[in-house]
């Protein structure tokens, strides 16, 4: 009967320690992806204010935002494809590991937010 119990014990401090192995291994990865990631793609100093920037994104689907990461329905107004804008500032959204870089710009006189990803200089 001991050595049944001394085995059960060995065995459950054998799976304490493996799933401590486990949990290491997990919480390294996951820094070192997090250490890793790549923002969206594009450097902050490539567009700046006064550059110009045309929406990309079809139809009317571009959205005028009163501030960066505006969620579906909180937009100001929609854009349509081939307007040409004049940045007049520009912001980076964190969300997660990535940066999302937005544009401030003034269309049909209503001052708001777009996203790079629906103009020309999002990399593709």
């Amino acid at each position: 009967m001991r050595k049944a119990t001394m085995k059960a014990e060995n065995s459950a401090k054998d799976r304490h320690a493996g799933l401590k192995v486990v949990a290491c291994l997990f919480l390294f990865f996951t820094l070192a992806t997090i250490q890793t990631a790549k923002p969206s793609g594009l450097r902050a100093d490539e567009v700046k204010m006064g550059d110009t920037v045309t929406i990309v994104t079809p139809g009317i689907e571009a959205r005028l935002c009163p501030q960066p990461g505006c969620g579906p329905d909180q937009h100001i107004t929609r854009i349509p494809a081939d307007t040409v804008l004049t940045i007049v500032d520009t912001s980076i959204l964190t969300i997660g590991t990535f940066n999302v870089q937005w544009f401030e710009v003034i269309y049909e006189d209503q001052r708001g937010w777009i996203s790079i990803y629906d103009t020309n200089r999002a990399k593709k």
